[in-house]
């Protein structure tokens, strides 16, 4: 009797709501215990919408039309509850920002199994086992801002193994990470494949998923099943079917049918396709015994064109540049030339500062003064709209770009800054429109066009003043393989014209098949520049391990383009098929330098935390810490009354009484930084000062004529009660500050939301929720920095004084809006798939109890609080 399957999907047809088609059509098809099940097929074709099917996602957390069913261990996914499917299927998205909701590894962990309402000791023993297995149980006290982008995968992947679910779904997991990231979440998905276990995994990168694969399910464009069966099998037979499909092969296929193609005497005995770098080498050291010993490649293709052997002028130069972003430096010393009319990429790990790199050579962040020279322009000094002239900028995200309501709008805009005649405007807009295909959209709304359409307009917006450069940060980031040869098209098409194309890319394959130049960048210096083909042979930068399988001399038969002048042939004595160089070590760090603010909330305050617990620095919490071992909710009441009464008393004695406390308890509760203790000795008596300065010279003479002059100049008198009443006024906001501090500075964001939970019974669905919403706040932070670049690279950074500035601020608000609710869906949806919801109540492994310490300090600060009134009223 066959095995039940643990996944089984009958005639599955989905469409979303307002969509014109269905995302997938007719699916049938069963997933057994044991199966990793690699689900491929272009953008488009319905996958993340047929995982988040089996995930059971839809249609309990998104509203769309199904028809047909989805079983998971037998339970019907319309109609069986969150709480069981729970149990059944666990879920890692691509995002890995998006999945992390708590502010230690080990939370992350647990979360899921706190919402199964697990008992702790089981819920610790689960999480730990799972961090085990990803190699983060030594980190389980830090912070998971703290981790690379695999490191973030990985600790994703140990929150779904931590439910014990049967079934795994993967949608993307390493699309946003590097290839040292990617080849870390490959390495772990290798490790907790089993038996009993069923893995299905979306992915675009087949190199580290080959391997792990037992069988591919592969959607065609419409979202119907186009090829079903064997992974190996379907790749090896189905390899040119794939491509038409937009499907990206794994690299090893890749390069051998492009040897294959250029290598003469292979046209009659080609080699045979392979999935993995060493059957590559192996198929190759097999050529190489069937060979002559005489053969040798085309020596036409290895041959440098006719050129001058000295290189044009570079169009971009850098000298000794360095630059740092908030203290912190992230270029050193960079010394660097672009050649005119190149395809230059500029990769490394992240972190090391590649989008810092292109950014200071755009001026998109301005560099220092005559350390750049951007087509004979000093970005430094340039404004936005000179720059716009000679280079074009397209970001990652083509969202935080967009400033018109319409398409032709968007190119337009450009133009019209310059002034450029209404009637040329139109012409060129139209020749845009029709050279990207998005004439029958010139008046849609940018938001409202495909991912593919977006990122054409973002670089039509670039092209349009037509600029001599180009620059884009991972323009083929999120496109399959039909829509990256499109772009690619273009560029080469552009280089033609004479355009220099300057990119930021962590796919590799690109780098060795399309780019004329490469730039290498690690821990914020250059590492290698030059010819591509030249540090490709001589293996000067990360090649995919397939590339580095290829027997140097043969390299330059991988690259669409031909040997750059620069480059010198292989020598034609050596060997075509010497066995392979070792490819270069990839010296990505852990986190470098990174790119996103990081959080310092741990989520646990230490005098909370579990005894044995550490603080993730390893340094002992001082003993007279006191007040971070209160309740939030305690330090909250303890104050409030007082904050209430401040806004009403205008006199001197009252708010400078409740500053002296305010200090007194902070000063001798709270562990304070340097900075702390810089603000509260130095700044607040400095602001306390400017206030009544200030508010002194603002009141009315008039008002306070009846005091006494404390200073006369001329016509001029400054009385004492102006100055009195702006020391009130600034002893008052001073006071308010330093009773904030006490639960501001020892409180942190996850005791808040669990005390309102424990104490206050707040829903727990409202209480998490907010937590996961103050973490969004660096990111916030972060994504308004970028769309304000690209804004003022747009050329609308324009005009000074508050009318500018509330315009500039209105553009920023669509963009950032439109990315927090787009980040809020995705943190939604991790929060469903882990059983967020699924229980009335949770297991709170955090207990912040209300303890007898707690009622004592709100009844001395009530006292002392009355205690002040009581003396100032009477005085």
């Amino acid at each position: 009797m066959p095995a039940v399957p643990l996944l089984r999907v009958r005639d599955l047809t989905i469409t979303h709501r307002g969509a014109g088609a269905p995302a997938v059509r007719d699916l049938s098809f069963d997933v057994h215990a044991g199966e990793v099940v690699l689900l491929l097929g272009p953008s488009g074709s319905g996958k993340s919408t047929l995982a988040l099917a089996l995930a059971g996602l839809i249609p309990h957390s998104l509203e769309a039309e199904v028809t047909g069913t989805v079983a998971i261990g037998g339970h019907d996914t319309a109609t069986t509850p969150a709480a069981v499917l729970s149990r059944q299927v666990s879920t890692v998205f691509q995002d890995p920002d998006a999945q992390i909701v708590t502010g230690s590894v080990l939370d992350e962990a647990a979360f899921a199994l706190e919402n199964l309402c697990l008992p702790v000791g089981e819920v610790l023993a689960r999480a730990e086992q799972a961090l085990r297995a990803m190699g983060l149980w030594a980190r389980r006290e830090e912070n998971p801002d703290r981790l690379s982008g695999g490191g973030k995968q990985r600790l994703a992947i140990a929150a779904a193994l931590a439910t014990a679910a049967p079934v795994l779904i993967l949608d993307e997991p390493t699309a946003n990470l590097d290839p040292q990231g990617t080849a870390e979440v490959h390495a772990a998905l290798a490790g907790i494949a089993a038996p009993e276990r069923a893995i299905v995994l979306v992915e675009h990168d087949l190199d580290g998923a080959v391997p792990l694969a037992t069988r591919a399910i592969v959607l065609d464009d419409t979202g119907r099943l186009a090829f079903d069966g064997p992974a190996a099998e379907l790749l090896h037979e189905h390899a040119d079917a794939l491509v038409a499909l937009g499907v990206r092969l794994p690299t090893a296929t890749l390069a051998a049918r492009r040897l294959n193609e250029r290598i003469p005497e292979l046209a009659a005995d080609p080699l045979p396709l392979p999935l993995t770098p060493a059957e590559l080498a192996a198929s190759l050291s097999r050529f190489e015994e069937r060979c002559s010993t005489d053969f040798r490649p085309d020596p036409d293709r290895l041959r440098p064109p006719d050129a001058e052997t000295r290189p044009p002028a570079a169009i971009i130069t850098a000298r000794g540049l360095d630059l740092a972003r908030g203290g912190v430096p992230v270029l050193r010393g960079i010394d660097l030339d672009i050649a005119p009319a190149s395809i230059t990429a500029v990769i490394g790990p992240n972190g090391a500062g590649k989008t810092t790199l292109v950014q200071a050579l755009a001026g998109v962040i301005p560099p220092p003064r005559g350390r750049v020279l951007v087509d004979d322009v000093d970005p430094a000094t340039a404004s936005p709209r000179v720059m716009a002239s000679h280079l074009g900028f397209v970001f990652q995200n083509p969202e935080h770009q967009f400033v018109a309501h319409t398409v032709f709008d968007e190119l337009a805009h450009g133009l019209r800054l310059r002034r450029t005649p209404p009637e040329e405007i139109a012409v060129r807009v139209a020749a845009m429109l029709d050279r990207f295909g998005l004439a029958h959209k010139a008046d849609t709304h940018p938001y409202l066009l495909s991912g593919g359409e977006k990122r054409r307009l973002s670089v039509g917006t670039a092209l349009i003043a037509r600029p001599r450069i180009l620059v884009l940060d991972e323009p083929t980031f999120g496109q399959d393989l039909r829509r990256t040869d499109e772009l690619l098209a273009l560029f080469r098409e552009l280089r033609a014209d004479g355009t220099t194309i300057l990119l930021v890319t962590h796919d590799l394959d690109l780098v060795v098949r399309h780019t004329t130049h490469a730039v290498l960048v690690d821990d914020g210096a250059v590492v290698a520049s030059g010819p591509t083909q030249a540090l490709v042979r001589d293996g000067r930068i990360p090649l995919p391990a397939a590339y580095a399988a290829v027997p140097p001399p043969l390299r330059g038969l991988l690259a669409d383009e031909p040997p750059s002048p620069a480059s010198p042939p292989a020598d034609p004595s050596a060997s075509p098929l010497m066995p392979p160089s070792a490819p270069p070590r990839n010296t990505t760090q852990e986190n470098p330098a990174p790119s996103r603010p990081q959080h310092a909330d741990t989520g646990v305050s230490p005098a909370l935390r579990p005894e044995g617990a550490g603080s993730g620095t390893g340094a002992a919490d001082p003993a007279g810490a006191w007040l971070h071992g209160l309740n939030p909710l305690a330090k909250l009441g303890a104050v409030v009354p007082a904050l209430v009464v401040l806004l009403f008393v205008r006199d001197i004695a009252t708010p400078a009484a409740f500053l002296a406390l305010a200090y007194g308890v902070v000063l001798t509760g709270a562990r304070l930084s340097r900075r702390a203790w810089a603000v509260l000795l130095l700044g607040v008596p400095a602001g306390v000062l400017v206030l009544t300065a200030a508010m002194a010279l603002w009141t009315d003479p008039s008002q306070v004529s009846a005091s006494p002059a404390a200073l006369r100049i001329g016509d001029w008198t400054l009385y004492t009660g102006a100055l009195e009443a702006g020391l009130a006024t600034g002893l008052r906001l001073a006071a308010i500050l330093g009773l904030s501090l006490i639960p501001g500075l020892t409180t942190v964001g996850a005791d808040v939301a669990r005390s309102a939970v424990q104490q206050l019974r707040v829903p727990y669905r409202i209480g998490y929720t907010a937590l996961a919403a103050y973490r969004f706040v660096p990111r916030f932070g972060y994504e308004l920095g970028v769309i304000r670049a690209a804004h003022r690279v747009r050329g609308t950074h324009g005009g000074r004084g508050p009318f500018a500035r509330l315009a500039r601020g209105w553009g920023y608000i669509v963009p950032l809006l439109a990315s927090a609710i787009r980040h809020a869906e995705r943190v939604a949806l991790a929060m469903d798939g882990r059983a967020f919801g699924a229980y009335p109540s949770r297991t709170e492994r955090h207990e912040v109890p209300f303890r007898t310490r707690d009622v004592v300090f709100i009844v001395l600060m009530l006292a002392a609080s009355a205690a002040i009134l009581i003396v100032t009223w009477r005085s």
